[in-house]
Formats: structure tokens, C-alpha cells, sequence
């Protein structure tokens, strides 16, 4: 509590929020971007709890030369790559299918994918195509599937992204073109499904009116 209160105290007199401002805005959302990168509902949690761990105890050293949103997302960002880091060097891993859908705990992770601006990431509706993409997005890297949910999920400028992972506009946007370009092929099949199932339902009946 001193602490936070210290780093209450130091940034609202300087013009930022305080610490218990910071954690009610962004506490939501920090949690679903690091339960959509890892998949999993405690390794989520825990990163949240860091993400706000380690910002706590900086806060009071910060001092504004970015937005205080993004400062708390790069945080986070960086905590993901070290978990992703940790996991890739342990002996022993648990295979999680690409096929197993990412369950969710509670109402606040079923915000609705934003568009991707192209087909088929603009047909956002329904529960199946909602399973499909969050199954498509845990196939994608860490990398590419980081600024996907920053731009597109998070609703983040290039500017902000580039930011928060500390890339140049330039290398995000052309990850981004690569993220949507695997998630459209990824989702291909399940796409062209749906469009013959479409095709078959307004197709008109041709047998009737026919002439002998």
C-alpha cells in the first residue's frame, strides 16, 4: 500500500494519472491481450499480476516520455516474450493441440475480434468463427500474433504498436500484412465451407418450370 500511495503521490503531482487510475483502465485489457498471446487462463493471470507488479514499483521513475498506456503495454509485451523465452528452453513442454479451442474464464474475454479490414477477417459473427480465430491466432508466431491483437484486437495505431513492441512503423506494418495473410490462408478452409454452404442455400430450384 506505502508503495502505492508513493507512486500515487509522485506521478499525479507531475500530470499522470495515478497507479490505481493506470490498473482500473487498463487491467482488462492488458489481461486479454496476454491470455490471447499465451492461451492459457493462469499463465494470463500470473503475467497480468507482473505486468502491474513491475509497473508499480517503476512508476515513480516514469516520467511521461511516452503515453503511460503504452509505457503498461510494453511491460506486458515484454513479460510475454520472457514466458515464451522460459517455455521454448524447458526440457519438457505440454503439446497444446491447434485444433483444441481456447477456453474462456468469464464474460470479459468475449469482446469481439475487431476487423482485419480484408475478408475473411471482416466476418466477425458467431460463436464458430469466433473458435476458428482464436484457434487460427495461437497458430500464428509470438511475434506476428502480438501485433495482430495490439492493432486489430486493442484497436492500437501503427505509431503505438511500433511503441509498444519497440519496432519501427515499418517492420509492423509488414508484420501485420504477414499476420492477416497466414490468418486468411489458415482460415481458408473453413471460409470456403461456408461460402459453398451459402452458395447452396440461395441457389435457385432449376427442376422447377422445367419442360418435358
Amino acid at each position: 500500500m506505502a508503495d502505492t500511495q508513493h507512486a500515487n503521490t509522485d506521478n499525479t503531482a507531475s500530470g499522470l494519472p495515478s497507479f490505481d487510475v493506470l490498473f482500473a483502465r487498463y487491467e482488462k485489457g492488458i489481461f486479454n491481450l496476454i491470455y490471447r498471446m499465451v492461451g492459457d487462463y493462469e499463465d494470463a493471470t500470473d503475467l497480468t499480476s507482473q505486468t502491474f507488479l513491475h509497473a508499480l514499483r517503476a512508476y515513480n521513475r516514469f516520467r511521461g516520455e511516452s503515453q503511460a498506456y503504452t509505457w503498461l503495454y510494453r511491460i506486458a509485451v515484454n513479460l510475454c516474450k520472457n514466458h515464451f523465452r522460459k517455455r521454448d528452453r524447458e526440457a519438457r513442454f505440454q503439446f497444446q493441440s491447434l485444433d483444441a479451442p481456447i477456453l474462456a474464464h468469464g464474460d470479459e474475454l468475449e469482446r469481439d475480434l475487431e476487423d482485419f479490414t480484408q475478408s475473411p477477417e471482416r466476418l466477425m459473427e458467431g460463436q464458430e468463427l469466433q473458435g476458428h480465430i482464436r484457434t487460427a491466432l495461437m497458430r500464428l508466431t509470438p511475434e506476428l500474433r502480438m501485433v495482430i491483437l495490439l492493432r486489430d484486437v486493442q484497436g492500437m495505431s501503427y505509431q503505438e504498436v511500433a511503441e509498444i513492441t519497440s519496432c519501427t512503423v515499418e517492420a509492423v506494418k509488414s508484420r501485420i500484412f504477414r499476420a492477416r495473410s497466414q490468418l486468411r490462408q489458415i482460415l481458408s478452409p473453413y471460409l470456403r465451407s461456408q461460402e459453398s454452404c451459402d452458395a447452396g442455400e440461395t441457389a435457385p430450384d432449376t427442376a422447377k418450370g422445367t419442360h418435358a
